[in-house]
């Protein structure tokens, strides 16, 4: 991918654009998230995620409507109260 992510995890859409596996088509699951979505999930290149991935701001209204299209509720406010980020969602 010529970034830090791995390059097993994306794929070139065309020249210097590329998308995660497993965001293209309905329902998404990028192929970095591990766990179950809605019980335990995490982002397993985190520190090395895209720059899409970097602009989405958590509990922001797009990640509400994300979380929404699996069955769970906003963020709660109060996530972030020790500082830091979660470790799961």
């Amino acid at each position: 991918m010529g970034g830090s992510v791995p390059d097993a995890l994306a794929h070139e859409v065309s020249g210097n654009r590329w998308r995660m596996n497993g965001t293209a088509a309905r329902p998404v699951r990028c192929a970095a998230l591990t766990g179950l979505c809605g019980e335990e999930s995490i982002c397993s290149i985190y520190e090395a995620r895209p720059s899409a991935c970097r602009a989405f701001a958590m509990a922001s209204e797009r990640c509400a409507e994300a979380r929404a299209a699996h069955g769970l509720g906003p963020v709660d406010p109060s996530w972030d109260a020790g500082g830091g980020l979660p470790l799961a969602a």
